[in-house]
């Protein structure tokens, strides 16, 4: 049967969860879903928990690619551009902090668009996170809202949420967007909006539903904030030098029409157990 959606998962020592998440993941999806496993030089066995796991369920529709050095995110996100297969495609974040509702929520919002990202603060957007946490979900959001201010004031894009780790694609939009990704780390987020808006691909925002169950994150905030101040600065630098200027588009390049309204681009079965680790 011909795939229809492809999964990526890229991840950094997420050893304490893949095998979790993939359970999940293998459940909530049919079975022509394609699961892509990047795995971005983990030290901590991710890749072979990941494989053990699909050999001992004999599942292939589980493919774990190994970067042998650390890179980043966006260097995860453009090594998957020449294996997805799916006529649809989402990134989301190795610990299913979106769970399943969520990433059906951005497979419909392809109904209407090219590419659907999830918007944490839209107003019917909710968080789950038990008390122990209220300080980081508070610091996260702040951090969140000013990179945000600081990308809508430099590039003029109007989403809300760039940074958000739920992104879906139909597949020409994601093919077409591969040729000018350039970034390796966590900005990637923003250049992905930043080319689709110079290809003029529809973005749509989706509310999602959001659950921490732990403070850690691959996103150290010293570190990556001045790692992601520097992508920013050479994405504007491309920018001003006319690289991101979208290019005419043939009869032959011309995007498809969405999906008839009310239709799903890749039908889920019933959840079922087990849940995910948040």
């Amino acid at each position: 049967m011909p795939q229809t959606l492809t999964i990526v998962l890229p991840c950094y020592n997420e050893a304490d969860g893949i095998v979790q998440s993939l359970t999940a993941l293998r459940t909530w999806f049919p079975r022509e879903a394609q699961i892509l496993v990047m795995d971005d030089g983990s030290t901590d066995g991710t890749a072979d928990l990941a494989r053990r796991h699909a050999e001992s369920q004999a599942d292939a529709r589980v493919h774990v690619h190994v970067r042998p050095q650390n890179g980043g995110k966006g260097a995860s996100i453009r090594a998957a551009i020449g294996l997805a297969t799916g006529e649809h495609i989402v990134f989301v974040d190795a610990d299913l902090a979106f769970g399943r509702d969520s990433i059906a929520a951005v497979l419909q919002g392809l109904d209407a668009g090219d590419i659907a990202i999830g918007n944490r603060r839209h107003v019917a957007s909710r968080y789950s996170v038990p008390v122990r946490l209220f300080g980081f979900l508070y610091r996260r959001h702040l951090v969140g809202l000013t990179f945000n201010a600081l990308v809508r004031t430099a590039f003029g894009l109007p989403y809300r949420d760039t940074q958000c780790g739920l992104k879906a694609f139909r597949r020409h939009a994601f093919e077409r967007l591969g040729s000018s990704l350039t970034i390796d780390g966590f900005a990637i987020d923003v250049e992905i909006l930043l080319v689709a808006n110079a290809l003029g691909l529809r973005v749509i925002e989706v509310p999602v539903v959001v659950t921490y169950e732990s403070a850690a994150s691959s996103v150290r905030l010293i570190r990556s904030a001045a790692a992601m101040s520097a992508d920013l600065l050479r994405m504007m630098g491309r920018r001003a030098a006319g690289r991101y200027r979208a290019s005419p588009v043939t009869a032959g390049d011309a995007m498809s029409p969405p999906p008839a309204s009310g239709s799903s681009p890749a039908p889920l079965d019933p959840p079922r157990a087990p849940s995910a680790r948040r």
